[in-house]
């Protein structure tokens, strides 16, 4: 209770050192337009309320809430928010709801384009728990902005609803719809956000398990912090990726290198960078011979801003894919392999999460192993993912350890 009491003075008395000093992000994802054969419903939330689940990473007593409207066209009229504890599926812990305010106002707009962030609310979060955040709409664009490779189950009803409502026969989709980020009050903590693609998204995933490698990852280093085995501190893991998102080219979402600045660098008290895209430029290119040095281009310029900020940025090597029917030939393998050559041997990036190295065969090491790949040769499995996000904690936590 001194804690919260001290927070809130603080808050209270210095708003502007809470804001610079204190922010650190539990979780984000990223803004990406709708593509139709994947959301194909009616995608408009007008008059609608609804219930969007997210898994945090570290804790904290105040939140702030981050929306975006930023690929929209259409500005976004919000009746109100509230946030909660989540129990299963739909439901909540109705006790714990409370709503959020906007320059001390239930209700809010989003401008055509832009993002808010909402006041400072006090709610305690726990590490690695379950929150659902419920919009009340009173109007969206027909053309929203999403993120659809939720890989968690989102809950639609017609009207207004409070905490006390029945979600059970809600109309169900697993995606995200405008929710962009969610920080806490943490001065000791920073984060680590992770630029990526559908393997860092979590396709292979199991849907509402919170099984990606990123998930993982939160929870073995929050396991090293509870274990005080960690110098560290308290790492929020904010993932990033976006499936079918391309680092040079327009697939899903925009181009890493252009929404790198929004995406990563608007993060809060982001410390480490994971840049762990390339996959899909290398595997769709109809020009091997030159991707991997536009690759590679692109990679230096994502650096250089980076340390611009004094940000610690990490290469993740990319994956082997042969197998993939679409993706794999020899040429597109060699390109694989040069870009994989510069990160390791480079000194670009200011360490190196090798990837390939830990998921490749053995025997065939073109390939990913047999018993980590979701069916495709090119997404791994929960099994998969499990070994990249305690392999990715365990880099990070033993570069700080032989530094001291």
């Amino acid at each position: 209770m001194k804690r919260l009491c001290t927070l809130l003075l603080l808050f209270v008395t210095s708003p502007l050192l809470l804001l610079a000093q204190g922010w650190v992000g539990t979780w984000a994802t990223a803004p990406q337009s709708v593509v139709k054969r994947f959301m194909p419903y009616n995608n408009e939330m007008t008059n609608r309320s609804v219930r969007q689940v997210i898994r945090v990473s570290i804790g904290g007593e105040l939140v702030r809430l981050k929306l975006s409207n930023e690929i929209s066209t259409e500005p976004v009229l919000i009746e109100s928010i509230y946030i909660a504890h989540s129990i299963d599926s739909c439901d909540i812990d109705m006790r714990s709801a409370r709503y959020m305010r906007f320059n001390g106002s239930h209700r809010v707009t989003i401008p055509a384009g832009k993002a808010i962030t909402s006041d400072a609310l006090t709610f305690k979060v726990n590490p690695l728990e379950r929150l659902a955040i419920t919009i009340n709409y009173r109007k969206a664009p027909k053309k929203p902005t999403v993120h659809m490779g939720s890989r968690t189950t989102s809950y639609i009803l017609k009207g207004q609803t409070t905490p006390y409502a029945n979600f059970k026969k809600a109309f169900r989709e697993d995606h995200w719809f405008n929710i962009s980020a969610l920080d806490v009050f943490d001065k000791t903590a920073s984060s680590v956000a992770i630029l990526g693609n559908s393997i860092t998204d979590g396709k292979g995933a199991t849907l509402n398990a919170n099984d990606r490698w990123t998930d993982f990852m939160a929870t073995h280093l929050h396991t090293a912090v509870k274990n005080t085995t960690s110098k560290l501190g308290n790492v929020g893991v904010l993932n990033l990726g976006i499936g079918f998102n391309m680092v040079l080219s327009t697939g899903f979402g925009q181009p890493a290198i252009v929404r790198f600045d929004r995406d990563i660098l608007g993060q809060s008290k982001v410390k480490n960078i994971i840049i762990f895209e390339g996959i899909n430029d290398i595997g769709t290119t109809k020009h091997p011979e030159s991707i991997a040095k536009e690759l590679i281009t692109a990679y230096e310029e994502m650096i250089r801003k980076a340390h611009k900020h004094g940000i610690k940025v990490w290469g993740g090597t990319i994956l082997p894919f042969k197998g993939n029917k679409v993706y794999y030939t020899e040429i597109r393998e060699r390109a694989r392999q040069d870009v994989n050559k510069w990160i390791r041997e480079s000194k670009a990036f200011d360490g190196i999460i090798d990837f390939d190295e830990l998921m490749r065969d053995a025997t065939v090491p073109e390939q990913l192993k047999s018993h980590v790949h979701a069916g495709d040769w090119l997404h791994p499995n929960p099994a998969g993912y499990k070994m990249m996000g305690a392999y990715a904690a365990k880099v990070l936590l033993d570069s700080v350890a032989s530094t001291n």
